[in-house]
């Protein structure tokens, strides 16, 4: 099946730091057409895991695969020209530049002339600066930014930033989008945006993968959710399932009244 073969995978996945495991044979599949949360307590090993999907760190033992293909050994910029991108916990958009440059600086990689034909009119780089300033409205009006293409990210609420940063990751039709905790800063209003925006994001030949703390926006967004502690998996399952679990309840959400 498509959602099968399509698969961001993990097998075997460990990590140690000064002798200590983080993670601990870890293994994981996020498929095409779902979108899968990751979550647990702090420490539980939920951003090491994360980084080994994208690069930043490599696994001591195990294989991560993306569509059958190794990735062990690239680093996140050759993984993010295969389709897969990026998130940041902390918003990492570019003071100096407008929102809409922002934007197509998630797409300047796919084009002969880089990055600096997004912000310069180079004889050779006309068209595909065009090309970028389309790609990146196009992104913006998916995601309700329409207007705000020409403003710089300070002049933006934290809830909108998100969204930019959100849409310089899509803006180049990505294969797997991973996002490190993006409602992170954000008040109710601002986190109802963002899960109207990742519900219309997602696809069935989009992997997703949602790292976040916000259980509301975990439990109504992901199709499955897989739950971190001390490095190893304690419950895997839909958000039903995940919600009766009594090791969750104990561990991640308190007593059965909470939510």
């Amino acid at each position: 099946m498509g959602q099968m073969t399509n698969a961001l995978r993990g097998d075997g996945i460990s990590l140690s730091f000064g002798g200590i495991k983080v993670l601990k044979g870890l293994d994981v599949e996020f498929r095409a057409g779902e979108i899968t949360g990751l979550i647990g307590p702090n420490g539980a090993g939920k951003t090491s895991l994360f980084n080994c999907l994208t690069g930043a760190y490599s696994p001591q033992q195990g294989t991560i695969s993306y569509a059958g293909q190794p990735l062990n050994g690239l680093p996140p910029a050759a993984r993010a020209s295969k389709g897969i991108v990026r998130s940041f916990q902390h918003v990492a958009l570019c003071p100096d530049l407008t929102v809409r440059e922002n934007v197509m600086m998630g797409i300047a990689r796919n084009f002969k002339a880089g990055w600096l034909s997004a912000f310069f009119p180079l004889p050779c780089g006309r068209q595909e600066r065009a090309e970028m300033i389309r790609a990146a409205d196009t992104a913006l009006n998916d995601l309700g930014l329409s207007d705000v293409g020409d403003k710089f990210p300070s002049e933006l609420p934290p809830g909108m930033q998100r969204l930019v940063e959100i849409a310089r990751a899509v803006v180049g039709k990505p294969s797997v989008l991973m996002l490190d905790e993006p409602a992170a800063g954000l008040n109710n209003s601002e986190t109802r945006d963002l899960t109207t925006v990742l519900r219309r994001l997602a696809s069935s030949d989009l992997v997703m993968v949602v790292v976040e703390h916000d259980m509301d926006l975990v439990m109504s967004i992901c199709d499955r959710i897989y739950v971190l502690n001390f490095g190893e998996f304690v419950a895997v399952g839909s958000p039903e399932d995940v919600r009766r679990n009594p090791d969750v309840i104990r561990i991640y959400l308190g007593s059965d009244d909470d939510e």
